[in-house]
């Protein structure tokens, strides 16, 4: 199964009648390390983008020639902009994964912390040039600070230690 497939699945598995609605301390860590990972992607590349909330392949100038929204339906439905946004964005990822390009292989698992987070039900707001989540405000720092941070444990037991900090 390719990785669009994949994706599409796990989509359509979330439940979005509680999307939104944990606050969870963990959620903090995997929103650092989303910003890190996009931090590194746009630095190296000196993309011109929305940085950190983006959709990487129109970044590169990837037009994507199929309604993705037709593929996983479950998008049409929703109305978050922000988290139909982002999930569009990811699955265009896994297409331009899936079509063998070199900058999707390398950064694969762009979007996998956020993902995770939307999963786990979390939400995401901005205010005041700050990112909250995880009843955490985070400042958004420049790309090139970001991109020099260490990747942060998206695992199960890395999650978990921060939810007892």
């Amino acid at each position: 199964m390719n990785q669009l497939c994949k994706g599409i699945e796990r989509i359509n598995s979330i439940n979005w009648c509680t999307s939104g609605r944990k606050d969870e301390p963990s959620n903090m860590a995997l929103l650092q390390e989303y910003i890190r990972r996009t931090a590194i992607l746009t630095t190296t590349y000196s993309l011109k983008t929305s940085y950190p909330f983006f959709n990487a392949s129109r970044a590169f100038g990837y037009d994507v020639d199929m309604d993705i929204t037709e593929k996983c339906p479950r998008l049409k439905g929703l109305k978050n902009d922000f988290l139909k946004g982002m999930c569009e964005a990811y699955l265009e990822w896994l297409l331009l994964f899936d079509s063998g390009n070199e900058i999707a292989l390398e950064f694969h698992d762009l979007y996998e912390p956020l993902i995770l987070l939307i999963e786990r039900g979390g939400t995401i707001r901005r205010k005041h040039g700050e990112i909250i989540t995880g009843g955490y405000a985070f400042p958004l720092a420049n790309a090139e600070y970001m991109s020099k941070q260490a990747p942060i444990d998206i695992s199960d037991e890395g999650l978990e230690a921060w939810t007892h900090q």
